[in-house]
């Protein structure tokens, strides 16, 4: 999950102005960020003419990840449109972008980059997740604006790539407060294999819930499970009361009426259940009452509360990217985001926009509004790129399995665990 999520964007007057009206004051692009009407923009810029400004895309239009990045492809062009087709575009500019398949391969991914920059001279990229390191290192050398979730840490302290949500190299207090709050005391944490290392989600999870004074019992391997009835087993005799971790739809289904035959029931001797994905409706067609009482915590303004961000954002899907069903779903949502965030950029950066001037004039921005959709409102960008994200929703799954129920109208929020706190506490037994 990202995973891990709009109000109506500030409309300047300058965005109602025709293309054609412009064309003549912008002949020349480029410039030093002047939004002066009718300014002429002196310098020539990648990817700017009087009419249209192109970013780039490298995502994995093939390979195992492609059906889910699909969505986020088109929460990316659903946003795209309402600007070009609704809103006058930026300073009349249209927003289009050129994009590569990297076939979720990192070594194509930088040369999809290099291609993109260098052969269709976009102006800045909106990352897709997963996109490589070598690129983000290339992309600050370079500095090219980058917008995206920045669910990898190498985001961290990156000047010129902006997000709203920062996974971070340390961690946060939230997880382990909520599993104390809903009473866990002994945890079994669930990991993807053997080999987690200290910037590995789980271990992010494992120094919340020690920051929280909740007990690690056991840690299960979700590679190495073939039978969720032995899990089970070794849940009730270990008297563990909270299951968090890497913790997937599919896994909880299986495993919890295996331990309600044992008579361990969530709302009574298991407290918590906590999943970082599953926020999607397809969850409750496929598995439904099986994950009854489950929580789980995503990075997006649950749709249950009806904002009007939200329904600007569905509205749009079903306009412009109607075959993502369910449209309320994290990735669609962090696509929409993250060309709502280079949107923003570009307004910051004026009539005559310049790499740099995106860069230096929405990093000074300390009042983004996520699109109205993510759980802080107010974002200070200037800030915020240095630190680990601490607030998330919280959903329950309904007791009947049919419709998610949020546990406040207000974000959670916790307190950053610095890298070097998550390693102490990892190392406590």
């Amino acid at each position: 999950m990202t995973s891990p999520t709009s109000k109506r964007l500030l409309r300047a007057a300058a965005l109602a102005v025709s293309t054609s009206s412009l064309a003549a004051s912008l002949a020349a692009c480029g410039g030093q960020g002047d939004t002066s009407a009718g300014g002429a923009c002196s310098t020539t810029v990648p990817g700017v003419t009087p009419t249209e400004v192109k970013a780039g895309m490298v995502w994995s239009d093939t390979g195992p990840v492609a059906p889910a990045l699909r969505a986020f492809r088109a929460g990316v062009d659903a946003r795209l449109h309402v600007l070009n087709e609704q809103e006058g575009g930026v300073y009349g500019r249209k927003v289009t972008y050129a994009w590569r398949d990297d076939q979720a391969d990192p070594t194509l991914n930088m040369s999809m980059v290099q291609e993109l920059l260098d052969q269709e001279k976009v102006f800045g990229l909106i990352y897709a997740p997963g996109g490589g390191k070598g690129s983000a290192e290339l992309l600050q050398e370079r500095n090219i604006p980058v917008t995206g979730v920045a669910s990898d840490r190498v985001w961290l302290g990156m000047n010129n790539m902006f997000s709203w949500f920062y996974l971070g190299d340390g961690s946060s207090t939230t997880w382990g407060e909520y599993v104390h709050e809903q009473g866990g005391t002994r945890a079994a944490v669930f990991a993807l294999d053997g080999n987690a290392t200290n910037g590995d989600f789980t271990q992010q999870v494992v120094a919340s819930l020690k920051a929280s004074n909740v007990k690690i019992v056991k840690t299960f391997y979700t590679s190495q499970i073939t039978n969720f009835q032995a899990v089970a087993q070794q849940i009730k005799e270990n008297n563990i009361d909270a299951l968090t971790g890497v913790l997937i739809p599919d896994a909880v289904a299986q495993l919890l009426p295996e331990l309600t035959k044992l008579g361990v029931t969530l709302g009574g001797t298991l407290k918590v259940v906590l999943l970082p994905l599953g926020y999607d409706n397809s969850s409750l067609a496929k598995y439904g009452p099986a994950l009854a009482g489950a929580s789980i915590f995503t990075g997006i303004q649950p749709f249950e509360l009806d904002t009007a961000g939200q329904r600007k954002f569905k509205q749009a899907m079903s306009d412009y990217a109607p075959e993502i069903q369910p449209a309320t779903q994290d990735m669609a949502v962090n696509g929409w985001i993250s060309a709502d965030l280079f949107i923003r950029g570009l307004q910051a950066a004026g009539q005559c926009p310049t790499r740099e001037s995106f860069i230096t004039d929405l990093r000074a921005v300390k009042n983004y509004n996520g699109a109205g959709m993510t759980p802080d409102t107010h974002i200070d960008l200037s800030t915020n790129y240095r630190q680990t994200s601490t607030c998330y929703y919280i959903v329950k799954v309904s007791p009947d399995g049919s419709r998610f129920q949020p546990t406040s109208t207000a974000a959670t929020c916790g307190d950053v665990i610095t890298p070097q706190q998550m390693a102490a506490l990892n190392q406590q037994s």
